[in-house]
């Protein structure tokens, strides 16, 4: 079964310092069994007639119940108090009902003029949206409240599906969770996702091509950093565009690489870099989540060539040391003095961390 609900969604703080709240808008949870009430043959129509039909009902009670005809009639003070919530099943919407099931039927159907909707009756079992988002304006208001740390920053977003508060993890770990239930909130109806250790990625890239070319701000870094920056150059006669998104790996004892338990979410938005200019992008490393052992990374960035929509991956490497002599000692990239950086350029991660940005990596 598939729910289609708006999802709360928090981030940490991005890489320019600021707290995001975004909301995303499907989110796909499976698994959930509910007991339901049948409505009648109508749920034996096509899967198109039945969604037109659900639709016409929230239109209904929308207008019956909400405030205005935009958005959904249980967010309004004159709902009635009997629903505790709503989600999908096979095109239909599901009701979840506190009390007389039967007497709920009636009053809805008379409001919107149709049957063509499911109920499920609210037992001790279960789980509604009231009481989900409950939940959740608990987790958001004990997240924000936490001090900087571990469990912090490990947290990617939370939200809700039909019959459980969902919490993603960047690594979802016997002790990320057990310090969830600590510090946030310790109740069945929370359920995490996320892996539970690095995930195997081998994907690469190029670092230089057609006169641009991605290198590291250092080669090399702090075991112990939580940031660091990369600079991409263009000095190509063509005009590029690049985004947020990034993805860094690293190569494990046995020569595995991995995907570095870093970002998972990134404003969709586009950076252009015109022939002549070059972009800082900096990474989290969140060297507090995971433990960022010494040894060879690498940085994997998008760009698009916009007079041909050629989308090409870029890769470059860096390296990660637990010897402050080494790291303290690495050369800054030295940029060709005619180069412009660009206005919408991340700040470099040397200049937040670095007593000396010129000589250190940290």
């Amino acid at each position: 079964m598939k729910a289609f609900r708006h999802i709360p969604f928090q981030s940490p703080p991005n890489s320019n310092g600021f707290s995001v709240c975004l909301f995303l808008l499907c989110a796909l949870f499976t698994g959930c069994q509910s007991t339901l009430t049948v409505l009648s043959d109508k749920a034996e129509q096509p899967a198109i007639t039945q969604k037109k039909a659900g639709e016409q009902v929230i239109e209904a009670l929308n207008k019956a119940y909400g405030v205005d005809t935009i958005g959904l009639f249980l967010d309004s003070p004159r709902c009635p108090d009997f629903v505790e919530g709503m989600f999908y099943e096979d095109s239909l919407p599901v009701f979840q009902i506190r009390g007389d099931t039967a007497k709920a039927r009636h009053i809805l159907e008379t409001s919107a003029g149709s049957g063509a909707f499911l109920l499920e009756a609210d037992t001790e079992h279960t789980f509604t949206q009231k009481g989900l988002r409950s939940i959740l304006d608990t987790i958001s208001n004990r997240f924000h409240r936490l001090p900087d740390g571990p469990l912090k920053s490990n947290m990617d977003f939370w939200g809700m599906g039909n019959h459980t508060a969902l919490v993603s993890f960047k690594l979802n770990t016997p002790a990320a969770r057990q310090a969830f239930r600590k510090h946030i909130i310790d109740s069945p109806a929370v359920s995490f996702e996320g892996p539970e250790s690095p995930m195997p990625h081998s994907e690469t890239g190029v670092s230089d091509t057609l006169g641009i070319s991605l290198r590291p701000e250092y080669p090399v870094y702090s075991t112990q950093t939580s940031k660091a920056s990369f600079v991409l150059i263009n000095q190509s006669n063509r005009n590029i565009m690049c985004g947020e998104e990034y993805c860094i790996t690293y190569e494990d004892e046995q020569g595995i690489w991995r995907k570095l338990p870093t970002d998972n979410f990134f404003f969709s938005v586009g950076y252009l870099v015109q022939p002549g200019e070059y972009r800082i992008r900096t990474a989290s490393l969140y060297p507090e989540v995971h433990l960022n052992k010494p040894g060879c990374y690498r940085f994997l960035y998008h760009l698009t060539l916009l007079d041909t929509r050629t989308r090409i991956q870029m890769m470059t490497e860096f390296r990660l040391s637990s010897d402050e002599k080494e790291w303290k000692q690495t050369k800054k990239l030295e940029i060709p003095i005619h180069l412009i950086i660009t206005q919408n350029s991340d700040n470099s991660a040397t200049s937040e961390t670095s007593a000396d940005e010129e000589t250190s990596g940290q």
